[in-house]
């Protein structure tokens, strides 16, 4: 602090407080310059890579597409988020991270639009993949890619997307890897995570949340039967505790 005072001091004598005032904007601009050609540089691979991710596949899954522009006859429409898929890279580094028996596991994706995320699951040997979406006309595209989608880094074939309400969805009595990317506000989060916690309280079982950008945190931090085990980039993981 005396070394920092002292430069302070210096400056202050030599330019004056406002010249010293100039001197501390002009370097914030140089630091929000830096920062904002990071931020673009990192938009600019994530874009890269998604643009390769459907080029080499032969899917349909790049896009933002609001809420408001798919016609969906169901009141919880105004709680969903825009569409946008997960990137490849965040993805795998997530699920590679998990420490667990893959075939032992069922994979929901709450929110799954496109199905970009239960594509890039196949490259685990999941029991089984869902993509739990309301939108018809997003269900109808998912469905579309997981026909066309081929891969050699496929480990897993049992694969469906399913058209319906993300809090209806009746959760199988398996191991589970429930995957979000922030796809709707709080009131709708919350009564899917009490629907987890009911299933998890009623058949105690391994149930993992992997949440991608995850907004709405605190609902699972504030679930007793979740505790948060690690976060990898833009991804927060949660695992069931069994006493």
């Amino acid at each position: 602090m005396i070394v920092f005072s002292h430069k302070h001091d210096r400056a202050i004598h030599r330019r004056g407080l406002i010249g010293l005032f100039r001197l501390s904007l002009e370097h914030i601009a140089r630091r929000i310059t830096l920062l904002d050609s990071l931020v673009r540089a990192m938009f600019k691979k994530e874009r890269q890579r998604v643009v390769a991710f459907d080029k080499q596949f032969g899917v349909d899954t790049i896009g933002v597409v609001h809420q408001t522009d798919l016609i969906i006859r169901n009141p919880n429409q105004i709680h969903a988020a825009s569409y946008e898929a997960s990137d490849p890279k965040f993805f795998r580094d997530a699920i590679s991270t998990l420490m667990i028996d893959y075939r032992r596991f069922n994979f929901i994706d709450f929110g799954s639009g496109k199905g970009r995320a239960i594509l890039l699951a196949t490259e685990f040997p999941f029991k089984k993949i869902t993509g739990v979406e309301f939108s018809e006309k997003l269900h109808r595209v998912a469905q579309d890619n997981i026909s066309r989608f081929k891969s050699t880094l496929s480990k897993s074939t049992d694969v469906e997307s399913i058209c319906m309400d993300a809090v209806d969805y009746p959760l199988p009595n398996e191991c589970l890897v429930c995957y979000f990317y922030n796809p709707f506000d709080a009131i709708l989060m919350a009564q899917v995570i009490s629907n987890i916690q009911k299933s998890f309280l009623q058949n105690p079982r391994e149930i993992f949340i992997v949440y991608y950008n995850p907004k709405e945190a605190h609902i699972i931090d504030q679930t007793e039967c979740f505790k948060k085990t690690h976060a990898i980039g833009l991804v927060s993981i949660w695992q069931t505790t069994i006493k």
